[in-house]
């Protein structure tokens, strides 16, 4: 059995990140992504989920031919239910999970792969849409984020 260790230079992928701060469902907010900037945002056939934990990360995927891009929209956020051991008033207790940890305010991320989108005139875009709040440019420096966002 032959051990394959990651490098940083395995991390270091082309690809462009906006954090987005909604409190909108997944589905209304690519609806909306859609109609804004002409996309096709669809709801992907995985979600990201990781084995140590009940976490589950929604999808919706985008992918265009004519400008050689994939754009993804990642839920940064999951809930699950906390484990209490004994009876109490605090039984339904529920757990946040962070996709991307540093970006814990942001509850969705776009992640864009290839070259086909002008950053400042996107986030000027979605800016415009009612369910989002706010969006930026985002940077990752930790290694175990970045890994978080290899999932095709």
């Amino acid at each position: 059995m032959t051990i394959h260790k990651l490098n940083s230079s395995d991390l270091e992928n082309d690809y462009k990140l906006i954090a987005i701060h909604s409190n909108a469902e997944a589905y209304k907010l690519a609806f909306e992504i859609n109609l804004k900037i002409k996309t096709n945002l669809e709801k992907s056939s995985f979600d990201i989920t990781f084995g140590g934990d009940n976490s589950i990360f929604e999808l919706y995927k985008h992918v265009s031919e004519t400008y050689n891009t994939i754009l993804y929209l990642i839920s940064n956020k999951s809930h699950e239910k906390a484990k209490v051991d004994s009876p109490s008033l605090f039984d339904n207790l529920s757990v946040s999970k962070y996709l991307i940890p540093e970006l814990k305010k942001a509850e969705y991320l776009i992640k864009i792969e290839g070259g086909g989108f002008k950053i400042k005139s996107l986030i000027k875009k979605l800016n415009e849409i009612d369910l989002i709040v706010s969006c930026y440019s985002a940077k990752i420096n930790n290694n175990k984020s970045k890994y978080n966002l290899i999932f095709e």
